[in-house]
């Protein structure tokens, strides 16, 4: 891909999410921008190459990992994960109403949103009702004709949509932030403008299953990374959605699919699997 081309990518729509925050801050604004309605329709915009990339939000310092992403990851042979972008998470209670908060009688948000500001919602509002949402910015859609509602989103959507800030920085912690995976299904998929380096740092993403389900199996696993001094920076289990009991483990490492010492734990690794995928290496975040 040419410098000058201009990047298609697609994130969680609607215009104003922190999906799209993310999507610009990596890309930055001259590019084409292509909201979808769920994160699944993300991956489908990559699969069949109506975008060159997408970004999809893979875990939250608060509320932990986004379970769709990961089980598309899974699924989804064709994508690959090529980038990795941090996004600092402020959230603000937006009400097209100047409503006293414990007027406030129904709550609208993306449950990650939801849970990320549960101290808020519980020390400071009535008990209101909560309705999730696909996305932050769609609540801010939804709210627009329900009297005595509020959307939980960020600064952005409320200059977007005209909104009346009724509390801001309402997040559990002030350390929020959320990980976007850049993804796609281009063979050749390097970001020209984030070019790699031989004094970069990187980070690897695998998919494993275990051949068997027996005692130990995970730790048999994870002493390859400890072989070969490989420090592991994530790792989740999801259901395989096979048999109860069967998981599927999500493994980020630090370090290169070039790096011999990486080769040779992921080959002991894929020997140990009944399902192996290495989802992408990538630079490690920095800004």
């Amino acid at each position: 891909m040419k410098n000058d081309e201009a990047i298609k990518c697609s994130y969680l729509g609607p215009i104003g999410t922190y999906s799209e925050i993310a999507a610009k801050k990596y890309f930055g604004e001259n590019n084409i921008f292509i909201p979808q309605k769920t994160i699944a329709d993300v991956f489908e915009s990559v699969k069949i190459n109506e975008t060159d990339y997408g970004v999809v939000p893979i875990e939250n310092s608060v509320e932990g990992s986004v379970s769709i992403t990961m089980d598309l990851l899974f699924e989804i042979s064709e994508i690959k994960v090529v980038a990795e972008c941090i996004v600092p998470i402020r959230h603000f209670l937006l009400s097209y109403e100047k409503i006293e908060l414990n007027n406030i009688k129904t709550i609208y948000s993306h449950q990650q949103a939801v849970g990320q500001c549960s101290k808020f919602i519980r020390n400071y509002l009535n008990n209101p009702e909560i309705i999730f949402t696909a996305s932050t910015a769609s609540a801010c859609q939804l709210i627009k004709n329900i009297p005595n509602s509020a959307a939980i989103a960020s600064e952005n959507v409320a200059k977007i949509y005209s909104l009346f800030v009724l509390a801001e920085d309402i997040q559990d912690s002030m350390v929020n932030a959320t990980r976007f995976f850049i993804i796609s299904n281009l063979k050749d998929n390097s970001l020209t403008h984030k070019s790699r380096s031989k004094h970069s740092s990187y980070k690897t993403s695998i998919i494993c299953c275990p051949k068997f389900n027996k005692a130990g199996v995970l730790y048999n696993i994870l002493k390859n990374f400890k072989k070969q001094n490989i420090n592991l920076t994530r790792i989740e289990s999801r259901p395989t959605k096979k048999q109860l009991g069967e998981y599927s483990f999500y493994i980020d490492l630090e370090g290169s699919i070039d790096d011999k010492k990486v080769q040779k734990a992921l080959n002991n690794i894929e020997k140990m699997s009944s399902f192996f995928k290495i989802l992408g290496s990538y630079n490690k975040w920095e800004e």
